[in-house]
C-alpha cells in the first residue's frame, strides 16, 4: 500500500511539473482543460494620430467702412465690400482618443488643427485688385466618431465643436493688414481605417470645417472690415493612428 501511494505521488508531481514547464512555453494563450478560459490581451482602450493634407481654403465675403484718426466712419458699413476666396492650402493636426462601446462602437477625441492658405486676387467694391495675404486657422475640437466595420477596413462618421483663430497677414493692393479673431467653430468628419497592425492603423479623411464671424483691420486701425456668413472649407487628409 505504501508502494502504492508512492508511485501515485510521484507520478502526480511529475504531471505538476509537465503542466507548469507546458503553460510557461506556451504563453497566455496555454488552456488546462477545454474549460478553462483563454487569456486574451487587453483590449485597446485609446489611440493618438497625427495628419496632414489639402485644404480648399474658404469663401469670405466681408463688409467694413474706413474710419479717421478721430473714430468719425468715411463710409457706413456695407460701403466697403470684399470678396475673396482663399487658394488652396494644407493643414495638419493630430490629437489623442479614447474608444467606446457606446452605439455599438464609438471613438471620443480631442483634436488640435492647423490650416494655411494664401490669396492672390480679391474683389474689392467690384475691383478686381491683387493681394498678398496669409490667412491661418489654428483650431481645437472635441470629437465624435460612429465606427461602421466593413471587410477589411473601418469606416466611421461624425463631428465636433470647438474653437477656431483665424489670422490674416499680408498687404491688400499694398494696404497693410495684421488682425484676426476667433470664436465658435464646428466640423463634421467621415473617413475610412485600413488596419496595418493590431496597433497601428492608416486612414484617408474628409473634414468639413466652419468658422464663426470675425472682423480684421489694418495695421493703423482705421480700416475695418467683418467676415460674413461664416467661412467654410473643404480638406482631404491622410494619416495614422496608433491604439496602446
Amino acid at each position: 500500500m505504501e508502494i502504492l501511494k508512492f508511485k501515485f505521488l510521484k507520478t502526480l508531481a511529475v504531471l505538476t511539473v509537465v503542466g507548469i514547464a507546458s503553460s510557461a512555453i506556451a504563453g497566455p494563450s496555454y488552456r488546462l482543460s477545454s474549460k478553462a478560459p483563454v487569456v486574451q490581451p487587453m483590449p485597446k482602450r485609446a489611440y493618438v494620430f497625427g495628419y496632414g493634407g489639402i485644404d480648399s481654403g474658404a469663401n469670405y465675403d466681408t463688409i467694413g467702412s474706413y474710419y479717421d484718426y478721430y473714430g468719425n466712419s468715411y463710409y457706413n458699413p456695407g460701403d466697403l465690400p470684399i470678396k475673396f476666396d482663399l487658394d488652396n492650402g494644407w493643414t495638419a493636426g493630430g490629437g489623442a482618443g479614447v474608444y467606446s462601446g457606446l452605439l455599438g462602437g464609438s471613438r471620443f477625441e480631442v483634436e488640435g488643427s492647423y490650416t494655411a492658405n494664401d490669396v492672390g486676387y480679391l474683389n474689392f467694391s467690384g475691383f478686381e485688385l491683387p493681394s498678398d495675404l496669409d490667412v491661418n486657422t489654428t483650431a481645437v475640437f472635441f470629437n465624435m466618431l460612429k465606427e461602421i466595420p466593413f471587410g477589411g477596413a473601418i469606416g466611421y462618421f461624425g463631428g465636433g465643436v470647438g474653437y477656431g483663430q483665424t489670422d490674416i497677414s499680408g498687404d491688400l493692393d499694398t494696404i497693410p493688414y495684421d488682425d484676426g479673431g476667433g470664436g465658435f467653430a464646428w466640423q463634421l468628419i467621415a473617413g475610412v481605417d485600413f488596419p496595418i497592425t493590431d496597433s497601428l492603423a492608416f486612414f484617408t479623411q474628409y473634414r468639413y470645417m466652419v468658422l464663426s464671424d470675425f472682423s480684421f483691420t489694418t495695421v493703423p486701425g482705421d480700416f475695418t472690415h467683418v467676415v460674413l456668413d461664416n467661412p467654410s472649407s473643404h480638406a482631404v487628409l491622410f494619416g495614422a493612428r496608433v491604439s496602446f
